[in-house]
């Protein structure tokens, strides 16, 4: 692991990206609605977890989860086979959306709790303490985030991480870094479970 690649890199969401697409109904969307399809869409989601030492960190996936059209529970239970729980720390989520859409109220409302009682821990809360031991390598603390990767009508990837404190961001592929779309809150009413964004709507990158 790199110093200073303290939250997901782009290099394991891309990896894990060529994974998630080619499983059936990943990638099904209607073209005309842009919405998924109810059996044929599906959504795959897998666990993110640092594995080892403060000198020696690497990240690690699960196997992928199938969900529904319109989902994925993620797991919180990781056995890694290198390693004791003491020494796994759960980062977030990494999920696929048929439709390459942005994060919604459910995508940001699902976070691995505290584990306690050998179970792995968590990677630390960006600015919300509350782990007793957060991962560290060479003294950087890892930061939680969950991600999703889509395809878009034209064929291009979208790659977005989110933190627990609402930012939302884009792997800009010109820019090549990440740029900041919005921060939101989760919220859910009649007409609605798109997040609640404080300057509005999330647009993604016209790139």
């Amino acid at each position: 692991m790199p110093t200073g690649d303290v939250t997901l890199p782009i290099d394991l969401l891309k990896d894990v990206a060529d994974a998630l697409l080619k499983l059936p109904g990943a990638k099904a969307c209607d073209p005309v609605s842009q919405r998924p399809i109810v059996g044929m869409s599906m959504e795959y989601c897998s666990t993110v977890y640092v594995a080892g030492t403060d000198e020696a960190l690497s990240w690690r996936v699960t196997k992928p989860l199938r969900g529904s059209y319109n989902g994925c529970q993620p797991s919180s239970d990781v056995t890694d086979s290198d390693h004791p729980s003491d020494h796994v720390w759960i980062v977030g989520y990494i999920h696929n959306h048929p439709c390459g859409t942005p994060p919604s109220t459910l995508d940001l409302t699902v976070w691995p709790t505290d584990a306690f009682a050998g179970r792995p821990a968590m990677a630390e809360f960006r600015m919300i303490p509350g782990n007793p031991a957060p991962a560290t390598f060479k003294g950087q603390a890892l930061l939680m985030a969950s991600a999703l990767v889509a395809v878009q009508k034209d064929g291009s990837r979208v790659f977005l991480r989110y933190f627990p404190t609402g930012e939302i961001e884009q792997w800009s592929q010109r820019e090549r870094r990440w740029r900041l779309l919005g921060t939101c809150v989760p919220t859910n009413t009649r007409y609605s479970s798109a997040p609640l964004c404080r300057d509005g709507a999330i647009q993604l990158l016209p790139e």
